[in-house]
């Protein structure tokens, strides 16, 4: 099959060998030569049209795969950065942690000082080890952005509730520590916590609890959740460390001395 190129020539040129034959006899051939010329300069053309083309193309691939590694390696420098700086945050917490129970202890007796210190364990605001249990959760493996195959924050919400009912004293999410004045919500695609975003996998830390929770309702939730949704989890029982908790100072509305 002759292509658009070759049909073009073809026909072209076709009519041009018998009137160069008459043409030997009757005038210059000029008009033969000249129809040539443009029908090659024409071909030539059309021959760099299509390489300028292809080079533009493969330039524009290039480029695009060049900025996505860009944008990948900025992405992956900042995660490493935040988590480097979250390290430090949890430092400095237990730092300021043991300061202020110093302080508290040196301003109180030895009885509302041990209450204090109970109080604060309880509140959240002290770092804590001991025997735990730590619930791993994760997306579907094929889970699509957007989809339900994704782990929600009602999940996490879910099962810190039942950590909770299953006799917990501490429970920290992805190094987030739980307070009273915690938050497990949802923002577009992201979950927050302590109004911090979250990287899965969302790693359940519980203090205080020596069982896996196979006899309790986890078990039974996490089950519901791999069924009804694919989402991966783990348990496992051992010692667990929970970073301090944000202390923050109460606020309180004050009257201004307007009328109401």
């Amino acid at each position: 099959m002759k292509t658009v190129i070759e049909r073009f020539l073809a026909e072209a040129t076709a009519d041009e060998y018998p009137k160069a034959g008459s043409s030997s006899r009757h005038g210059s051939p000029f008009g033969s030569v000249v129809t040539t010329v443009v029908v090659l300069v024409t071909l030539a053309l059309l021959g760099v049209v299509a390489v300028v083309a292809a080079l533009a193309a493969r330039s524009s691939v290039e480029e695009r795969q060049g900025t996505r590694a860009d944008l990948i390696g900025r992405v992956t420098a900042q995660y490493d950065t935040v988590a480097a700086l979250q390290e430090e945050v949890a430092v400095l917490g237990s730092t300021v942690d043991g300061l202020r129970l110093d302080l508290i202890e040196a301003a109180a007796g030895a009885g509302s000082a041990e209450e204090v210190e109970q109080l604060a364990e309880v509140t959240g605001v002290t770092a804590l080890s001991g025997p735990g249990v730590v619930v791993t959760i994760d997306d579907a493996p094929d889970a699509e952005p957007g989809s339900l195959d994704r782990v929600l924050d009602r999940d996490v919400q879910a099962i810190v509730n039942e950590l909770w009912r299953m006799g917990a004293v501490g429970v920290a999410v992805n190094e987030q520590r739980l307070t009273q004045a915690s938050a497990i919500r949802g923002a577009g695609e992201a979950i927050l916590v302590n109004y911090q975003p979250l990287n899965r996998p969302y790693v359940v830390r519980a203090l205080g609890i020596r069982s896996s929770g196979t006899e309790d309702g986890l078990a039974e939730l996490l089950d519901s959740l791999a069924q009804d949704y694919g989402l991966v989890s783990d348990v496992e029982v051992g010692d667990v460390t929970l970073p301090a908790g944000e202390f923050r100072d109460p606020r309180f509305a004050q009257s201004t001395g307007g009328s109401p």
